[in-house]
């Protein structure tokens, strides 16, 4: 039923802008944030998650679905297409730079879908494709071109388009809307003057210009800790904030999107499987290719998704990579089925790459990144907030030296530790009574490691799974006992 030995084929491109469209469609999850994104009425929306989270999918999934439309012109590119270049900090000159390309190649896209230019209006948009290669030039055009020589010195005047703000004003006014799908703005984003200029006044040209022509509609993405690092910098950006929809996967999301990676497979290779019932469908189609459920986290049985969910740190580009690393050892060793031994058994060579990935996703932050996270190699995976805090102060940082954007002078422990927590590095985690335990991330309580009366509200700390092999980290399973113990004794007292 499965070729373990293709993984490709069954889990598909890890990025979604370079897969097939079939494919992609096969598998695509109906998130809630598509219809925000379709819905006209809406002239900016921003998608803000950090990488592999799906910005670049959901983009792609908005401009398969407005092609559906024939009426509709699409322009789909990147900011490292239109970018300016310009030597300048002046926040101004950026804005009307990146203004004036992004018009032009507005005005492009339209005038290579005209067919017939009988206006002035008309005539500059043609020209304008033509000049920038979006259309072949006419038989006129190509004609007239050739026959200017020394001997036939023919003149034909087409006069650069120096203001297509007005001309599009003109042109779109009571059209149908123009849709912009721009991605990829923050790409490479190093914590410069420069960079951040460039990023901030991006956001401020797009508002701008759906301001002046009410036609267009904006649909671009930003990665949280780049808008955190640009955001204080330029008051305009508060205006866009509105704009922004925060895109994150819950359990139930990953275990839909698992199933219809299965379910893609299925029905692009011609195979059929009917399940018991519509509840239990994500399960089921999980379970023919997953060992379902399996032994996780000390609680007994629980289903694979949820072992997944936490390994890839919720993000799907990371579950692709490691289900196709899992599906490598399971036909290796000629299982049928991915078994979650499959996926600790390739934690090594995960790992790795996630820490690569950390360093290079916020070294923009803090540029001794690397030695942060390489201090912690051969401590304790689990630590209570005096710990932690002891441990950054002891080992981690004297051979840092770190700086942290936001954080003046030489950080302290407690704001090292509250930026590896807002990075995902570390969990809090609040034992239950109970024996059974929750994980609490930054965007649930980014506020901890905060306060000074009460900087941990009783949880303690654990560095994400998906970095304890790497980092040879010491498994401290009985840890939360002693947590309690401690805090136990201390209310005694």
């Amino acid at each position: 039923m499965f070729s373990l030995d293709d993984p490709d084929q069954i889990f598909g491109n890890e990025a979604a802008e370079d897969e097939d469209i079939d494919k992609l469609l096969s598998y695509a999850v109906d998130r809630p944030e598509i219809n925000r994104f379709l819905n006209a009425d809406k002239p900016l929306q921003i998608v803000r998650a950090f990488k592999g989270e799906g910005k670049s999918a959901l983009l792609r999934l908005i401009e398969l679905q407005l092609k559906a439309n024939d009426d509709i012109i699409i322009i789909r590119t990147t900011g490292q297409a239109l970018s300016p270049s310009i030597d300048s900090n002046d926040s101004d000159e950026w804005v009307r730079a990146w203004k004036t390309n992004i018009l032009r190649n507005i005005a492009s896209e339209i005038g290579a879908k005209i067919n017939y230019a009988f206006t002035d209006d008309a005539i500059s948009l043609v020209e304008e494709a033509e000049r920038n290669s979006y259309k072949e030039r006419s038989f006129v055009s190509a004609v007239f071109d050739r026959l200017r020589t020394s001997e036939v010195p023919l003149e034909r005047s087409r006069p650069l388009m120096e203001n297509p703000e007005r001309v599009l004003q003109r042109w779109l006014g009571n059209k149908a809307p123009v849709w912009m799908i721009l991605d990829d703005i923050d790409q490479n984003f190093q914590n410069t003057p420069r960079y951040k200029i460039k990023v901030a006044s991006c956001f401020i040209a797009v508002r701008q210009i759906f301001g002046q022509i009410p036609e267009f509609r904006f649909r671009l993405c930003v990665r949280p800790n780049v808008w955190a690092s640009i955001k204080p910098d330029y008051e305009a950006l508060s205006n866009v904030e509105q704009y922004m929809v925060n895109l994150s996967w819950d359990v139930d999301s990953f275990e839909e999107m698992l199933a219809r990676r299965v379910e893609g497979y299925l029905q692009t290779s011609g195979q059929k499987f009917i399940g018991s019932g519509e509840n239990a469908r994500n399960s089921e189609y999980i379970s023919l290719l997953f060992e379902n459920p399996v032994a996780w986290g000390g609680a007994g049985l629980r289903p694979m998704h949820v072992a997944l969910h936490t390994i890839s740190r919720h993000r799907p580009r990371w579950l692709v990579e490691i289900c196709k690393l899992a599906a490598i050892k399971a036909n290796e060793a000629r299982r049928e089925k991915i078994t979650l031994e499959d996926v600790l058994g390739q934690m090594d060579e995960f790992g790795q790459r996630r820490i690569e990935d950390t360093i290079a996703e916020f070294k923009s932050q803090c540029p001794q990144i690397e030695s942060l996270i390489v201090g912690f190699a051969d401590q304790p995976e689990r630590f209570t907030t005096d710990e932690l805090l002891r441990t950054i102060k002891n080992r981690v940082q004297p051979g840092a030296l770190a700086k942290i954007e936001g954080v003046i002078g030489t950080p302290s422990a407690k704001e090292i530790a509250h930026f590896l927590y807002s990075i995902g590095f570390l969990s809090a985690r609040r034992d239950m009574q109970s024996g059974e335990y929750e994980h609490i991330s930054f965007d649930k309580r980014p506020n901890l490691l905060r306060s000074e009366s009460n900087v941990d509200e009783g949880v303690s700390w654990e560095i994400h799974p998906v970095f304890r092999r790497t980092l040879r980290l010491k498994n401290v399973e009985s840890k939360s006992e002693k947590i309690r113990a401690q805090r136990s004794g201390k209310r005694k007292s």
